[in-house]
């Protein structure tokens, strides 16, 4: 016998539809899957730059700058993670919305439903309470097909919701992780920089000549610097076209002599394939052990020392010796040989 119309089976008491017109309301936002929690890598502990000598402040700027440089990769790393974590829960907020505003027209319809049953003056019937032990009536019936569709939109939700808080939450995790990499990196920054302060402070020379009256200062520790150290023991030699020391120098002779000194044995004696050399240096961004030029055609060379002073041997007649580089109208530029 085919099962009558009128007799459906009895889902949903009174109190659990209404607390489905309650729960849509009120739901929060979240994400679908879970995200892991992000766990930051631990920093390398900073060694402290204690080193009095050349040496072991080179091997601890050294150590200094290896973990300046992986800080920096993981900085990197979390910015990206950050990136990724933010588009990840702009797309678990959307989608929460969306599923809010395809619940909100059916939740709306039970509504009616509910309160049109009530306002006939049978809402035990409509919800289930009080009606026969044959089934449900037709308005009964639809009422509770269409809480079981915004039930099921409503699990959905709650994933939803529970998706958008776990994508937040993981969002300020990496956040925090982005934030602490920046402070650690630039931590190492800082102390690179006091090591270095150290080693210039350690490798800084005092120069004066005392046939021109001028004094200048040589900073740094790397092989410009060394060659510029040298070639002042040569202050007073005097000036011979084409030589090359070890006694009697002309301007490139010089350069060329003092890096062979310090392990840089070789280099051509002539301005123009010196200048060709390494690297070229603006005259605002000149360091001790830069090589100066001057003349269109390059017709002379300096070593510069600092404090706006250069080294060169100038002219027959004359000597090795400490000028002004303001006192030049012809400089050509510059260049750093390392």
């Amino acid at each position: 016998m085919a099962p009558d119309s009128h007799r459906r089976r009895r889902v949903l008491p009174t109190a659990t539809a209404t607390l489905l017109l309650i729960g849509l309301g009120a739901t929060a936002p979240n994400l679908a899957h879970a995200a892991q929690p992000f766990r930051p890598a631990s920093a390398p502990s900073t060694p402290s730059p204690t080193p009095t000598t050349e040496k072991g402040l080179r091997k601890s700027l050294d150590a200094l700058n290896e973990e300046a440089e992986i800080l920096t990769e993981k900085f990197n790393k979390a910015r990206v993670e950050f990136n990724k974590a933010r588009k990840a829960e702009q797309d678990a907020t959307k989608e929460a919305e969306r599923l809010r505003a395809l619940a909100e027209p059916a939740r709306r319809r039970l509504g009616a439903l509910a309160a049109a049953n009530y306002m006939a003056g049978s809402p035990d019937v409509l919800f289930g309470s009080g009606a026969s032990p044959e089934g449900l009536s037709d308005r009964a019936y639809l009422a509770q097909s269409q809480a079981t569709a915004v039930l099921a939109l409503k699990k959905q939700i709650d994933q939803a919701d529970a998706a958008e808080r776990t994508a937040k939450a993981k969002t300020a995790q990496v956040k925090k992780a982005w934030d602490d990499a920046k402070k650690a990196r630039e931590a190492a920054r800082t102390k690179v920089s006091e090591v270095m302060k150290r080693l210039d402070k350690l490798t800084t020379t005092h120069a004066s000549d005392p046939r021109t009256g001028l004094s200048a200062t040589v900073k740094g520790s790397g092989l410009p610097a060394k060659m510029a150290r040298k070639a002042l023991t040569k202050l007073g030699s005097p000036y011979v076209w084409a030589a090359a020391g070890p006694s009697s120098f002309d301007c490139s002779g010089l350069v060329v002599w003092a890096y062979g000194q310090v392990g840089k044995p070789g280099l051509p004696h002539y301005t123009g394939d010196l200048f060709a050399m390494g690297t070229k240096v603006s005259r605002g961004a000149l360091r001790s052990g830069d090589l100066v030029y001057f003349g269109g055609n390059l017709h002379h060379m300096g070593i510069y020392l600092g404090d706006g002073k250069y080294l060169h041997a100038p002219q027959t007649g004359d000597v090795v010796k400490i000028s002004k580089l303001s006192d030049r109208s012809d400089f050509a530029g510059a260049n750093r040989i390392s």
